[in-house]
């Protein structure tokens, strides 16, 4: 009885302690004008740690560290900020908040790695959030990044998006990073970024920062070109189920505009789900598929001269897949006049130049297969272990069927890439590992597969039995000794070789296809096995609570490429090559004349275990407050740039005894043996192969290839004004040695003997990375200004400009960009009673510019475009829901982005979106 009496006062003492460790405090947070929820609201208790966010219903539920009365802090960007005092718990809070213009509220990390205003910011950045996918009219979030400041896209598909910025715009752009959670997102072996292939799905997107120009002092020596950082939403903060249908039709009206595709229908499903289990326990699972028939590469562009296929017997269009194989058929002539001396008057005069006739191609539509797919799911857990340091896991998986443009087009079938991530956070440091894997799964390369196609339906050339090329030349000589004109002659040769010709579709194309295409390189199909994992290690740590008196931050990474292609993209028939990197950073800042000048310096070491030395990288940054929310900026960076896997040591073929190549010793002598066949300029090549003149032949001058280094210099100004005009202005120019690029050479491996080059088969041809001689400038300059119009009205106008100078003429430079382009913004985000309606509509402007595809693919002019966005949304309140209807390219003005990449028309869709307001 005493041990009872005992326990119930040992109760009766703590109990208050224990209400008090338990006290919660719940409410609803509404937006004042609609009433509508207000969802992912910070609510924070003022001088204490303790804080939630609100859920997708608006509803929050607050466990305190302290007693009562206490003052809550409400917050998030596009309201104003509220301090509301609760007495007791007696009764939920409820909190209206006033919605306010969010022009200046918009707050950037990846601009210095700590938190900062856009307006503030020490270099130029550009940012998406999670509002502006809602708003925007385009469905994809990738789409989107083409109106930003300074960006060019090259699109090569419906699935694959290339960004990059400051001009340097090509497919597969490797000197652009993009990072997602913090985890670079390119693909191990190719190291270029894969998009939207596993980045974030289209309603996890809680923010997307994007810097203009070299960014290697914070983000690695990838990021020469730029760097993109997305952040996926935190489920602890964004909760609830969340759907969003899209179902449009693209092709239309196709015949009038060269398309060969039918109107078709296009689908784009995601869905979200992310819920907290209690308060320290919280996950998210996202899951997006896209199906539609993609766009078609339909270029027809002769890249051998003046003429179409009727006119020009060497005819190869730059999307036609197969005509690279070409001849001179002067030997079968001439065997043709030997055999019949009466053919000599008749021949004898075409003998005097060489006559080249290229295979007949076969065209993108039909040939690749344009049915693109694509499918990612993701999952993240997350642990707070305690109130300062949490633990996330998280995995994302893609697969697919999309088309890529490089050296040639790729139809990527089944393709899968994996990323898993381990981490820990805490308020002042983090470590980070995680790592990318992937399967090219039936990549079917176009080029050299469409030529296996030919000469497995009929030999170029064979001693004992002919061939195409036998039979085209006596079909020629007939026509000719029949009275028939050049012109007419060849298009009846050609007609007479094709005979048994398998058509594109047909069932024995599909199964030779099938057959080539699905036996790897190493053992003469055109398949390549990529299986190369990528394995990351990061640590950093912030020290502004040891050191209150300067910002350090100082991190180290270590990353390892393992590179396995059994030797189809790769020297690595034996064993995988592993490339290791180490990296260590530091970034110093510090706050003058009362926190109006803000200076920053980073540091960067960076060692590639393919290149001797280490390199130091160096961004200094000083920003001048002139005036309330007026910021005069200037960076400067010396950035090195280590030649990524591809420019090192890519060994890809991209036709009949063509390859795409990297620069290093390892490959171009060790197993191309330039060192004692040496390579000679294809220009020269192709001139000797014209003319006969062996003086005319130009060697290839080549080196190890080895790091590039630019020198950029920046000065901006940005401003708000009366809180309903932003501005931002700027200018940069930068100075690039050992730039690398690319040259078309030739080598004839086995033989010095020069006639070797009149021969297909005797000759190489490698499209080759390697650093240029001259130093090359690029500069450019570019505006932008956002009006807050008042009752949610909103408008956008950017401007920018590009230009190279001194470019090194010995190199394709992929500086692919117009002179100028003009981005435009007008929309309202709810207008209406409750203001359930909303709109936008988006311009790009461009105009027509050069454009020089990789690996001698093609190069030519594009034509100048005009693309109009637009969409109108209805919300359903009761319902959670909305309406959209809309469309990108709503004009259906076909434009493409590069040479040799698909041409783009109108997409017209309904959304429906359940919960993502």
């Amino acid at each position: 009885m005493r041990k009872i009496a005992y326990i119930i006062l040992v109760i009766c003492f703590l109990a208050p302690f224990a209400a008090i460790s338990q006290q919660i405090v719940q409410g609803v947070v509404k937006n004042q004008i609609t009433q509508e929820p207000a969802t992912a609201i910070s609510i924070r208790v003022k001088d204490d740690r303790a804080g939630t966010f609100t859920d997708d219903k608006g509803h929050f539920q607050l466990r305190l560290n302290k007693g009562f009365p206490l003052t809550l802090l409400i917050s998030s960007i596009g309201y104003e900020k509220q301090e509301v005092l609760v007495e007791n718990n007696q009764s939920p809070v409820l909190i209206d908040l006033v919605p306010t213009s969010t022009l200046a509220q918009e707050v950037v990390v990846s601009a210095s790695r700590s938190v900062q205003t856009k307006l503030s910011s020490p270099v130029t950045i550009e940012q998406i959030s999670t509002k502006d996918v809602q708003n925007s009219p385009q469905i994809n979030y990738m789409d989107m990044v083409q109106g930003l400041r300074g960006v060019d896209v090259t699109v090569s598909s419906l699935g694959f998006t290339s960004v990059t910025t400051r001009g340097f715009n090509t497919s597969g752009n490797t000197n652009f990073t993009q990072i997602v959670d913090g985890m670079d997102n390119q693909a191990p072996g190719l190291n270029f970024p894969l998009g939207s292939v596993i980045g974030l799905t289209q309603l996890d997107v809680d923010n997307i920062e994007l810097l203009s120009g070299a960014s290697s002092a914070l983000y690695g020596s990838r990021g020469l070109n730029g760097t993109m950082v997305m952040t996926g939403k935190d489920p602890f903060k964004y909760k609830g189920l969340s759907v969003l249908v899209t179902q449009g039709v693209n092709h239309v009206n196709s015949k009038k505009n060269n398309d060969p595709v039918s109107a078709s229908p296009v689908y784009d499903w995601v869905i979200r789900y992310a819920n907290t289990v209690n308060d320290k326990f919280a996950y998210k699972i996202n899951a997006q598929y896209s199906k539609a028939n993609d766009w078609v590469a339909n270029d027809m562009q002769n890249k051998n001269g003046p003429g179409g296929p009727d006119v020009d017997p060497n005819y190869n269009g730059i999307n036609m897949n197969g005509s690279a194989t070409s001849t001179d058929i002067n030997p079968f002539l001439f065997a043709a006049m030997m055999g019949n001396p009466d053919l000599t008057p008749l021949i004898e005069p075409m003998l005097a130049k060489p006559n080249y006739v290229a295979r007949t191609g076969y065209p993108e539509w039909g040939y690749l297969d344009n049915n693109a797919n694509m499918f990612k799911v993701n999952t993240e857990l997350r642990y707070k272990i305690n109130s300062d340091l949490e633990a996330i896991a998280s995995g994302t998986f893609g697969t697919g069927n999309i088309v890529y443009t490089n050296d040639t087009r790729y139809q990527i079938n089944d393709f899968k890439v994996a990323q898993y991530r381990l981490e820990l956070k805490s308020e002042d440091w983090f470590v980070r590992a995680y790592t990318t894997r992937e399967n090219s799964g039936n990549t079917l390369i176009a080029g050299p597969t469409s030529q296996l196609i030919n000469e497995g339906w009929k030999v170029s050339y064979d001693g004992n039995v002919g061939g195409w090329y036998p039979e085209y030349t006596e079909a020629l000589v007939t026509a000719l000794a029949t009275g028939s004109d050049m012109q007419a002659a060849h298009i009846a040769a050609r007609q007479f070789a094709d005979q048994g010709r398998l058509v594109e579709g047909s069932e024995g194309f599909n199964a030779l296809k099938k057959q080539i295409s699905q036996t790897p390189i190493s053992e003469g199909g055109t398949l390549f096995l990529d299986r190369s994992k990528l394995y990351n290690a990061e640590f950093q740590y912030n020290f502004r609570k040891l050191i209150p008196f300067l910002d350090v931050i100082a991190g180290v990474n270590w990353r390892l490429y393992s590179l396995n292609s059994k030797n189809t993209l790769f020297p690595d028939m034996d064993k995988p090559i592993n490339v290791k990197e180490y990296s260590g950073y530091l970034s110093l800042g510090k706050r003058l004349v009362d926190d109006r000048l803000t200076l920053n310096t980073s540091f960067r070491l960076d060692k590639n275990t393919l290149f001797g030395k280490p390199r130091l990288t160096s961004r200094a940054s000083a920003v001048f407050q002139t005036a309330y929310q007026n910021y005069l900026r200037f960076s400067y960076q010396n950035a090195y740039s280590f030649p990524s896997n591809i420019q090192a040591l890519q060994n890809t073929m991209n036709g009949y005894n063509s390859y795409s190549s990297g620069g290093s010793n390892l490959l171009l002598n060790e197993h191309y043996h330039f060192n004692e066949f040496p390579p000679y300029t294809l220009a020269s090549v192709q001139e000797f192969q014209q003319t006969n003149d062996p003086t005319v032949l130009k060697k290839f001058e080549y080196d190890d290839i080895k790091p590039q280094t630019v020198n950029s210099f920046e000065v901006g100004y940005a401003a708000l004004i009366a809180k309903r005009v932003m501005f931002d202005v700027l200018g940069y120019f930068s100075t690039w040695e050992n730039f690398i690029g690319y040259a078309n050479v030739v080598n004839s491996p086995g033989t010095d003997d020069v006639n070797a080059f009149k021969d297909q088969s005797k000759y190489v041809t490698y499209n080759m990375a390697f650093n240029g001689g001259e130093t090359v400038n690029t500069y450019g300059y570019a505006a932008s200004v956002s009006v807050d119009l008042g009752k949610n009205f909103l408008t956008k106008v950017n401007y920018y400009s590009d230009f190279l100078k001194n470019k090194n003429n010995s190199q394709i430079n992929n500086f692919n960009t117009p002179n100028y382009h003009v981005n435009m913004e007008f929309g309202n985000s709810g207008f209406g009673k409750k203001q359930v309606w909303s709109f936008n509509t988006t311009l790009r402007y461009k105009p027509g510019f050069h454009y020089a595809a990789a690996g001698g693919l093609g190069e030519g002019q594009i034509p100048s475009s005009t693309v109009i966005d637009a969409q109108i949304s209805y919300k359903i309140l009761k319902a959670r829901s909305g309406i959209r209807i809309g469309g990108t390219n709503i004009t259906n003005k076909y434009y493409t982005t590069g040479i040799a990449n698909p041409r783009i028309g109108a997409m017209y869709y309904v959304s429906y979106a359940y919960n993502i307001f």
